[in-house]
């Protein structure tokens, strides 16, 4: 099962088939196009998770792509990132000034792309769902908030942050690597013990509930709900 579709519009065919490689291997479903008419079309039927853009292509270009999308009513919530040559202030505020919801300029990292991805989906998902649920936690996205039987946990930010992505993935085994992409966005300080230590302090913040949150040796780590407890 892929874990979102997006779609790739570029004129440049080696930039198509480099983000379609980086993502596929990422497990993202990728369709690409070839300029902003295909574009389009595929996406007014396809609907995608996520829409990656450039903005000088033939026909309309990515901008004015970009502004339909945004004033056509079956497209207008599909996160939009924008990829340009251009670094300058002016493009990126010309950008994000039609709707676009991030900026990547030529040339970028496989990881800084999949990582920036990824943290727009986070931000889509908490958008579209106000509360998360599992054996008796409720998270509340808006006001960042955590109860267990209407006990409310304190958790720092990046603790929430986890246990957001944990409720989100549940019986899915999250390497450190995935957490360090997803939860610190590669960020140069964390080590895997700084991540093991954040994972100790939000399972002894939950208490007993922490449990449900079980190391796999060797691989990484899993949220695993009570209706799906491994027995032992």
């Amino acid at each position: 099962m892929f874990e979102s579709k997006i779609i790739v519009v570029d004129d440049d065919e080696t930039i198509r088939e480099l983000v379609a490689d980086v993502l596929e291997k990422e497990n993202f479903k990728v369709i690409k196009c070839f300029d902003t008419d295909d574009g389009y079309k595929k996406i007014l039927k396809l609907k995608p998770d996520l829409i990656i853009l450039d903005v000088k292509m033939p026909q309309i270009g990515g901008i004015e792509l970009c502004r339909l999308l945004r004033e056509t009513a079956e497209t207008k919530d599909i996160p939009v990132i924008m990829l340009t040559v251009e670094s300058t202030e002016i493009d990126k505020v010309i950008g994000l000034g039609v709707g676009a919801d991030d900026y990547i300029t030529k040339p970028f990292s496989n990881k800084e792309l999949v990582a920036r991805i990824r943290a727009l989906l986070r931000r889509v998902t908490r958008t579209k769902n106000t509360n998360l649920e599992a054996d008796g936690l409720i998270m509340n996205l808006e006001s960042m908030s955590v109860s267990i039987k209407d006990k409310k946990i304190k958790l720092r930010p990046k603790e929430f942050d986890l246990l957001h992505m944990f409720l989100l993935k549940p019986n899915i085994v999250l390497s450190r690597e995935y957490i360090l992409e997803n939860v610190f966005n590669y960020n140069i300080e964390v080590t895997t013990r700084t991540i093991d230590t954040h994972i100790k302090n939000l399972r002894q913040a939950l208490g007993s509930w922490g449990n449900k949150i079980i190391t796999i040796f060797g691989r990484g780590f899993q949220f695993v709900p009570s209706n799906d407890d491994k027995k032992s």
